[in-house]
């Protein structure tokens, strides 16, 4: 899974995880979550398959080793383009006087 992740394989994803719920749970050697893991270690064009993963139910709050989760993640400067993109298209929604996601 974590490489179609990295391949950015989003319609072959989808299929596998409709099959397979379960595997919104699986961990990579990180202990990312594939959430995490598109926030962390994937570049570019992340916005849909994270569109994808939230609605199939993904957990914001699942920790790493690292001790990050999503919210973390999303914030980082690395991931400015992605947090302004899901926000645009009402994926995440953003509190813009504190600064926090909602």
């Amino acid at each position: 899974m974590f490489i179609l992740l990295q391949k950015r394989e989003r319609k072959l994803l989808e299929k596998l995880l409709k099959s397979s719920l379960s595997l919104l749970t699986q961990l990579d050697d990180d202990g990312n979550d594939p959430l995490l893991y598109v926030c962390l270690k994937v570049g570019d064009s992340r916005h849909r398959t994270i569109e994808s993963l939230l609605q199939m139910g993904c957990n914001l709050l699942t920790r790493n080793l690292n001790g990050e989760n999503f919210i973390d993640a999303i914030q980082l400067e690395r991931n400015r383009k992605l947090l302004k993109k899901l926000v645009e298209r009402k994926v995440i929604k953003m509190d813009h006087a504190s600064g926090t996601l909602v």
